[in-house]
């Protein structure tokens, strides 16, 4: 609770978020009060970024070595060239063009 509390102060500002929907159109809200107390504050705490972007990069980690592994294995063996295994191919390299895609989009819209 007091770290929830902690997200309430937002440069020296402390909004009052209890208010019910009905109570929100007789108030003269801001902007900023209305996104926050709607949307949230704009930056998440550093104990609570820091573990979803471990978990993330761990997803794209392993996703891109698992899609490339098999994309390798399809390819180096003979026996392994059957329809089915075409159509895990493609999935593979559409699953790893859309992992880099989202990573690049990630950088590029920061």
């Amino acid at each position: 609770m007091e770290e929830l509390e902690s997200f309430l102060a937002d440069d020296m500002i402390v909004y009052n978020c209890s208010m019910n929907d009905s109570m929100i159109t007789s108030y003269n809200w801001t902007v900023e009060h209305y996104l926050y107390c709607m949307r949230g504050p704009k930056r998440l705490h550093m104990s609570v970024l820091l573990p979803i972007t471990i978990v993330y990069f761990g997803i794209f980690v392993t996703g891109v070595i698992g899609n490339i592994a098999v994309c390798v294995v399809i390819i180096n063996n003979t026996s392994l060239h059957t329809a089915t295994n075409y159509y895990l191919f493609s999935l593979a390299v559409s699953d790893l063009t859309l992992l880099l895609l989202g990573k690049l989009a990630t950088i590029i819209f920061r």
